[in-house]
């Protein structure tokens, strides 16, 4: 699936303004940023999702879109973007034209993530596994009256992953742009479970608290910035990745949060010295919305001047120039 996957210096996730939804449900010890792995994943999905293997009717019942539960697979030599050492998975989906006449092949544009900090899967092919086909071309996929066309994908998390919730948001598009509907789907990606299930239930800091530390979370917008560490160099300069996470406490999906309206500022030292500018921009990250009570995590890439050294930055997010967050930190090697 095209848009999942590792996300490369650029867009890191952001809200849409004016989404709102009740608190979390439970709360956790004060400071303590990480989910709750004690608790087990409710699998009762929040009004609007749908469970994988579910038809949903889209494009004002223009199309019916039938997305099948994973089955593990083993891959073949062929495998091609598949990270090593990750266990894959295939799916299919089965798009019916619903209408009397030929229908160009929609391009759904999914998002795929896993687990409870929503972090991005990855996309792969292989044999009989060919992908989402280029639907905005000359020459695009073309479905008859009352016909179906069905795609097999191939969707890979790491290996201690496995048994986690699956969640796959789609934005179909045409040859004239996004079409507006936005379904969310969920299932658990197969087998023996490698881990403990967690749920996600962050206690935002106190609204007084208005510079945060890495890892406490922002209460509107839900977010936090994590795992600031070094990379090596390039070019002489120092760099750096971290990872911002946001959450959408809405409980239905008709309020979705879209992850490309935010930018990052990175400074360095007491005076505050700019490092970086992080950009929104699209094609840069992964476009999906935020399914209701889910998050989504992801890696930003800075680097600081030439000759520069900082044991500690700070991050500002800000969407359409408005800042809306300020974490700081130390620079670690400590594991995610």
């Amino acid at each position: 699936m095209r848009k999942a996957g590792w996300i490369v210096l650029g867009t890191v996730a952001g809200l849409v303004t004016g989404c709102a939804g009740g608190p979390p449900a439970k709360q956790r010890p004060a400071g303590d940023s990480k989910p709750k792995a004690s608790q087990k994943v409710k699998r009762e999905l929040p009004e609007g999702m749908h469970k994988l293997g579910e038809g949903v009717t889209t494009e004002e019942g223009t199309w019916k879109l039938t997305p099948s539960a994973l089955t593990e697979v083993t891959p073949t030599s062929r495998a091609k973007g598949l990270p090593r050492g990750w266990r894959a998975a295939k799916m299919t989906w089965t798009l019916t034209n619903k209408t009397s006449e030929i229908q160009q092949l929609l391009d759904l544009s999914p998002t795929v993530r896993y687990g409870a900090m929503g972090k991005p899967a990855a996309e792969f092919t292989d044999t009989g596994i060919d992908g989402i086909p280029d639907a905005i071309s000359d020459d695009p996929p073309r479905v008859k009256p009352g016909g179906a066309y069905t795609l097999t994908v191939g969707v890979a998390i790491p290996a201690d992953a496995a048994g986690e919730p699956v969640t796959i948001t789609t934005r179909p598009s045409t040859m004239f742009g996004d079409t507006g509907d936005v379904d969310f789907f969920e299932g658990p990606f197969p087998g023996a479970a490698g881990r403990k299930d967690s749920v996600l239930h962050p206690r935002p800091a106190p609204d007084t608290r208005k510079t945060l530390a890495f890892g406490q979370w922002k209460a509107d917008p839900q977010m936090t910035v994590d795992h600031v560490r070094p990379e090596g160099t390039a070019g002489g300069r120092a760099t750096f990745s971290g990872e911002l996470t946001v959450r959408n406490d809405a409980t239905v999906a008709d309020l979705p949060y879209t992850p490309m309206k935010k930018t990052l500022r990175v400074y360095y030292g007491d005076e505050l010295k700019e490092a970086d500018v992080i950009p929104s921009g699209i094609g840069a990250a992964d476009t999906g919305f935020i399914a209701p009570q889910r998050a989504a995590t992801h890696t930003f890439r800075f680097s600081l001047p030439k000759g520069a050294k900082a044991e500690s930055v700070t991050v500002e997010v800000t969407d359409l120039g408005s800042a809306e967050a300020t974490f700081e930190g130390d620079v670690t090697d400590r594991a995610s």
